[in-house]
C-alpha cells in the first residue's frame, strides 16, 4: 500500500539513530502506507564500542554498521540514502556548506519523488539555518 499524498524524509547523522530516535514515528507512517526515506549522514565508523570480545576496529567498523543499517532499513521498511560524511567530522564541517548540501539533497530528492515531504531530523541548527537562507 502506497500513499501518494505524502513521503517522510528522516535525516540523522548515524546508523541506528533512525532506530533509537524515530522508529516509533517511522513505524506509524509505514503502517499508514506512507513511504519513508532515511538520509544517513555517516556510517558511524568512529564508534567506541568494538564489542566484547572485540570484533572490529575503526578501519572495519563501518562494514558492520552498514550491514546493521541495511538490516534495520529492511525491518523498518524504509529506503536509505547515504550522505557520505565521515563520522565525528560533521561538527567541523562549515555549517553553511552542510546546510546547503542537505538543502540541495532534499530539494533534488523532493523533485524526483514529486511528493510533499514530512521531515524528521535532529539537525536543528542546520534546518534553522536553511530556513534563514530560504
Amino acid at each position: 500500500m502506497r500513499n501518494k499524498e505524502k513521503h517522510v524524509l528522516v535525516i540523522f547523522p548515524h546508523p541506528d539513530d533512525e532506530s533509537f530516535g524515530a522508529s516509533g514515528t517511522i513505524s506509524k507512517f509505514r503502517s499508514e502506507g506512507i513511504p519513508v526515506t532515511y538520509l544517513c549522514g555517516t556510517l558511524g565508523e568512529m564508534g567506541r564500542n568494538m564489542g566484547s570480545p572485540v570484533f572490529a576496529n575503526r578501519e572495519t567498523l563501518y562494514t558492520f554498521r552498514k550491514k546493521e543499517l541495511q538490516e534495520a532499513s529492511r525491518k523498518l521498511d524504509i529506503n536509505v540514502e547515504l550522505l557520505g560524511y565521515r563520522d565525528k567530522t560533521l561538527e567541523f564541517e562549515p555549517l553553511e556548506e552542510l546546510a546547503s548540501h542537505l538543502k540541495a539533497r532534499i530539494l533534488a530528492w523532493g523533485e524526483r519523488q514529486l511528493l510533499p515531504i514530512i521531515q524528521v531530523t535532529a539537525f536543528t541548527r542546520i534546518m534553522m539555518l536553511w530556513e534563514e537562507q530560504s
